[in-house]
């Protein structure tokens, strides 16, 4: 059942309009795992300098389940979850959640016995770019669909090529599109790759081997003056060159159990990295002639983080640490130092986006936090609650709504002023 408002609408005419360093159309979308640069910022998106207590409902549909997160560009909402024994790739209309067309395909998982509460997935967000939607199921089938039609274009799933086409708690990397590329993590542990699939063709154009996945995203980014594709393996943090799969640059990076989930988060030539119980470590990328060194800059012992991906804004780092049964955390970028600490108990996982100068910080009991990002004290501006049920997905914002996936059902708010 659907529940309405009367959202306010922005008019976008056919010229691009430029707003600062972003354009209006990437304040509209999310169209990706953590937005549309892959590092937890909401690209242009304006706050509201007062909240009301509760966020209006634009519409509530019921999925599915699993913690994949929405996604949405060019007036849909992307989403993929588990009914039954299938895996559904869901597209709604933006406006009042409408269903515009779902594929469905048979996905049976037995999730290992102490990762039951966390239910049979999917865990990986999907990923609209140049018309299609690109997602990576629970199994490690990886799909491309046209976002108008839901027509597949390509469905892959290496049960050829690897004893086991995923990790042991599941495929949970989403698809990284780089040029012409879809980079994915394929196989299991110890027989695995990084894997770039031609995007139109589903075609592999390269594969990385004994990079067996863990439970982490690739980015894409400019270092030491060139782009690279950064990746967090089951065992390593490595530097690849996008067009080729050439390692350019790698350090060991082990976890307890082995079961690396951050994403790697990269400001200007750092990139940091956490897991269960590691040190969170940065490391400096330069170059040296033709060679690409990666060198530690720092290493913080107290603080770590788990599953929440960290943000940079202005020089600080903001995370969950793992102490005190989750506490938000703030650290100086160029040293690991610890800026402030917040209560605790604020949980085992948090999805965080970064807007202007706070942090929304949505929680798995469903409050949603408005945190100043401010690196002399810890501030909680605004609390409210938005889902009922237990929230593992991450947090999409864009310029006008704001979006929450709770255990099964996906809610779009009217982002306050907008």
């Amino acid at each position: 059942m659907l529940s309405k408002t009367y959202p306010r609408h922005l008019l976008v005419g056919a010229l691009v309009v430029t707003l600062g360093s972003f354009t209006l159309s990437e304040a509209q979308d999310w169209p990706q795992w953590r937005g549309v640069k892959r590092d937890g910022i909401a690209v242009g998106v304006r706050l509201p300098k007062s909240w009301p207590r509760e966020l209006g409902k634009a519409w509530k549909v019921e999925v599915g389940e699993g913690y994949s997160g929405p996604v949405t560009a060019g007036g849909k909402v992307v989403t993929q979850a588990r009914q039954g024994d299938k895996e559904v790739i869901l597209c709604l209309r933006k406006k009042d959640g409408e269903k515009l067309w779902g594929d469905a395909y048979k996905a049976e998982f037995t999730p290992e016995s102490y990762a039951e509460k966390h239910g049979k997935g999917p865990f990986a967000t999907p990923t609209i770019q140049g018309g299609k939607v690109f997602a990576v199921g629970i199994r490690g089938v990886v799909s491309c669909l046209d976002l108008e039609t839901g027509e597949p274009t390509w469905r892959r799933t290496f049960k050829p090529e690897f004893k086991k086409p995923y990790p042991l708690w599941g495929a949970s990397n989403s698809p990284l599109i780089e040029g012409n590329l879809c980079i994915v993590g394929i196989g299991t542990e110890d027989d695995g790759a990084l894997a770039a699939l031609d995007k139109n063709s589903g075609d592999t154009v390269w594969k990385l081997g004994r990079f067996d996945p863990g439970y982490s995203s690739a980015v894409a980014v400019d270092l030491a003056g060139e782009r690279q594709v950064v990746a967090l393996a089951r065992k390593k943090l490595v530097g690849l060159a996008p067009a080729t799969g050439t390692v350019r640059w790698e350090i060991p990076y082990i976890v307890q159990y082995e079961q690396n989930a951050i994403t790697p988060t990269v400001a200007q030539d750092l990139v940091v990295c956490s897991g269960w119980k590691k040190n969170t470590e940065c490391t400096r990328i330069s170059r040296t002639g033709d060679r690409v060194v990666a060198r530690q800059l720092w290493s913080n012992d107290k603080t770590t983080f788990f599953m929440s991906s960290p943000v940079i804004i202005r020089g600080h780092l903001f995370g969950l640490a793992q102490r005190k049964k989750g506490s938000l955390v703030c650290l100086d970028l160029q040293n690991g130092q610890v800026k402030w600490s917040s209560p605790g108990r604020v949980g085992e996982y948090v999805s965080i986006v970064g807007v202007e100068n706070r942090l929304l910080v949505l929680t798995t009991d469903g409050d949603l936090l408005v945190v100043a990002a401010d690196p002399t004290a810890y501030r909680e501006v605004h609390r409210t609650h938005v889902a009922d049920s237990a929230v593992w997905a991450h947090l999409t914002v864009t310029a006008d709504r704001i979006y929450v996936k709770d255990q099964k059902h996906l809610t779009a708010y009217a982002l306050p002023g907008t």
